[in-house]
């Protein structure tokens, strides 16, 4: 099995349920590759049995520059072509994640950013297991951090939110491995 964890990361929350995710699948003595996303990077998903796609939700969507990428992404595989139905990888399963801070309406702030991703690893013909959310503090603004429809998150993702990825990790890695 080789894994591939893809994220992009502005002010560390990503980056911290990312290394988690490497942390666990290294664990476990399989193969993983970690890639932050560049405004270059090109990946071809063809060499990976697992793929964890990764991002925070900035006004409920990814940010621009996981928006570009998926663009590009998509441009370069289907060739100038739209498709009629997704291509279909044989045997590649994925994971959407993303980090929110939830300040105004808790959890949902991110769901339309791991929707967006899910459906950006379908149309790469990668078969998505789940959607993952975590919790982070919000950069740039401690009163929200602190005082907003979550509480005080400003910790966050801490040690709990890091166990909850490695067991489902874990989880995920078992359910594939041979």
């Amino acid at each position: 099995m080789k894994c591939l964890i893809l994220f992009w990361s502005s002010g560390g929350n990503t980056q911290k349920v990312a290394q988690a995710i490497e942390k666990t699948i290294n664990e476990q003595h399989i193969e993983v590759d970690t890639l932050r996303i560049t405004e270059h990077l090109e990946i071809n998903f063809d060499p990976y049995d697992l793929i964890f796609f990764g991002s925070p939700s900035y006004q409920w969507i990814p940010p621009e520059e996981v928006q570009h990428f998926i663009k590009r992404t998509l441009k370069r595989e289907r060739h100038g072509v739209r498709p009629l139905g997704a291509p279909k990888r044989h045997r590649t399963f994925s994971i959407a994640f993303c980090t929110y801070s939830g300040v105004h309406t808790g959890e949902r702030e991110g769901w339309t950013a791991g929707a967006y991703m899910a459906q950006f690893l379908e149309h790469m013909g990668c078969f998505v297991l789940d959607q993952w959310y975590t919790p982070g503090k919000f950069q740039g603004w401690e009163e929200g951090s602190l005082y907003g429809k979550m509480g005080d998150i400003s910790q966050r993702p801490n040690e709990e939110d890091i166990r909850i990825i490695k067991m489902k990790t874990n989880e995920v890695l078992a359910g594939l491995v041979d």
